[in-house]
């Protein structure tokens, strides 16, 4: 073998010899910031703006009307199903391929999650799958856009209009996605963001809501605030709520992130529309489908299909330590749903010990999720804000794996 072309998982040089852009980005726009909340003294939302502004002008973006600036992800679709009256005895179709708390969120609110198999293209949840699933107790749908491609808005706002359901759109993953000319999360009831550390805008934690109703607006913020109205007596508790609300800390932060972000947004998308271009040549290999109705793509994560069988049937754990080896920074897919076993295995208390949802988890099976899951593989966003020919450094360790994954078959099946 010639080792200036052997892959570094066997011993040749490494595709990369630098590591990718790190994350998150910041600068002295971050510390100017917090050192003027620091000075001003309101370090909450009592007391203070910037968390507010903040999600206003995020709001802004994505073309609604309100943003609430709340502790995170998680938080946010808690408030929205409490905001739309979703509760015991309630069903919540959510798609079997997410982050768990998609489908936490519905537990926490007393309802149960009936999970929806996925498009085996774009692995968000699949319309068609999701009209099968509703029952006379289903109220509402979280479509997650999966590492920011847009679940098909056009068929699901229909399907939910049509039925009387509610559409909460989890954009945790897909900041800057847009949807025919309009920024996801404002073509549902409500869209969650998270701010967690390894989104595309950060401050460590922290969370959006937007919406475009006010009366559904009022109605997170109450259960958000203690369960305060607005504009009646500090200690006027209408609702029962609880404390989400994001410091101001966090929203000095998160205006800055906000500044650069339509730059870096722009980077990303040109660079992640030339590595499918460069992934589309290899065999075996095929990018997360964009829906030609999305304008830009929030890309949380690249991800492509892997077909190991052009890879001499090379299994997906071993491809991806292959790429890691050659300075490609991995991610790693959401198992499905199905799989978890906090469903299998029922274990929902305290909300849930007297109230059995009906559903036999355990026994079941959403095939496309699972295939999605063993098959898939993710690469961490930072990477996409490097220049091009870093980027399509990807396609070269892929293609370089692919040209010699018998050997590492090989290897791997006598223990070298």
């Amino acid at each position: 073998m010639n080792t200036n072309d052997a892959p570094a998982i066997l011993g040749g040089t490494p595709v990369r010899s630098a590591d990718y852009p790190p994350w998150p980005v910041w600068d002295d726009d971050e510390r100017t910031r917090l050192l003027h909340t620091l000075d001003a003294g309101g370090w909450w939302q009592g007391d203070g703006a910037v968390a507010a502004s903040f999600a206003q002008q995020f709001a802004d973006y994505h073309g609604a009307r309100h943003g609430l600036a709340l502790t995170n992800g998680t938080h946010t679709l808690e408030a929205a199903l409490i905001a739309c009256d979703i509760g015991e005895g309630d069903e919540v179709l959510v798609p079997g391929m997410t982050f768990v708390a998609s489908a936490s969120a519905v537990l926490a609110v007393n309802a149960t999650p009936v999970f929806v198999d996925i498009d085996p293209d774009t692995l968000c949840i699949d319309p068609v799958a999701a009209e099968a699933a509703i029952t006379d107790r289903t109220r509402a749908i979280i479509a997650v856009h999966v590492a920011g491609a847009a679940a098909d808005l056009d068929a699901l706002v229909e399907l939910c209009t049509r039925h009387g359901l509610r559409l909460v759109e989890d954009c945790a993953h897909a900041h800057g996605t847009f949807w025919r000319g309009r920024g996801v999360g404002s073509w549902g009831d409500f869209g969650s963001f998270s701010m967690q550390r390894s989104k595309l805008m950060t401050a460590g934690e922290g969370g959006v809501l937007i919406c475009n109703d006010d009366a559904l607006r009022d109605a997170a913020w109450a259960y958000a605030d203690c369960g305060r109205v607005k504009g009646e007596w500090f200690y006027h508790h209408a609702t029962v709520g609880t404390n989400l609300r994001m410091t101001e800390w966090q929203g000095a932060v998160l205006q800055a992130q906000l500044d650069r972000f339509a730059e870096q947004n722009r980077v990303r998308n040109a660079n992640a529309l030339a590595l499918i271009a460069a992934l589309d040549q290899i065999p075996g290999i095929r990018a997360q489908r964009r829906d030609p109705r999305m304008n830009t793509q929030g890309n949380y994560c690249f991800v492509f299909h892997y077909d190991t069988s052009e890879f001499a049937d090379l299994p997906l754990r071993p491809l991806e330590a292959a790429l890691a080896a050659e300075g490609v920074p991995m991610g790693v897919s959401y198992p499905s749903l199905s799989d978890l076993s906090v469903f299998r295995n029922h274990r929902f208390g305290p909300r849930r010990r007297t109230h059995d949802p009906g559903i036999d988890y355990a026994h079941l099976h959403l095939p496309r999720a699972e295939h999605a899951a063993a098959s898939t593989v993710w690469l961490q966003h930072r990477l996409l804000l490097a220049e091009r020919d870093d980027v399509l450094d990807v396609a070269r360790a892929v293609e370089r794996i692919r040209r010699h994954a018998a050997e590492i078959v090989r290897r791997s099946a006598h223990g070298a």
